[in-house]
């Protein structure tokens, strides 16, 4: 059976999902890598489910999925993967910042989500990353 591969990573991401439930929430594209964030729920029950896509021949196909944040290999060396971080934000929230091994970043919220990805990172043994707070208007807010 051949393989189903697509234009984009989005499209690959949401293969096999009805399309009045399902829309992309958030993704980020690394060179043949990429991650989609999908909103798989009904109307006013969003239920969040992730993919991993990686490029082949120009060309998309979806490479892992989970229902929840983590790492995952991606490409032939076992050592080296995917870690994300994701979830929803509080109501008005714009951005978000993440700590991880003595470094802070900051993503926007899309669509009441946050997404942050690691490319071609070992899976992280001890100390995984953190939410330490929301900028909700204008204003940074401690994480709980």
């Amino acid at each position: 059976m051949p393989i189903s591969t697509f234009d984009s990573p989005q499209d690959a991401a949401m293969c096999g999902f009805p399309a009045k439930y399902c829309r992309v929430a958030a993704s980020r594209v690394e060179g043949i890598d990429a991650y989609v964030l999908l909103d798989t729920g009904s109307d006013g029950h969003p239920y969040l489910y992730g993919v991993n896509c990686s490029q082949r021949d120009g060309r998309w196909l979806e490479s892992g999925s989970s229902n929840g944040p983590g790492w995952s290999q991606a490409g032939p060396d076992d050592r080296l993967g995917t870690l994300v971080v994701w979830g929803e934000a509080p109501p008005d929230a714009e951005m978000v910042r993440l700590a991880f091994e003595g470094t802070a970043i900051e993503e926007r919220v899309n669509n009441g989500v946050y997404l942050a990805v690691w490319w071609r990172t070992r899976c992280p043994e001890e100390s995984w990353p953190r939410v330490e707070g929301f900028r909700i208007r204008g204003m940074w807010i401690q994480a709980a």
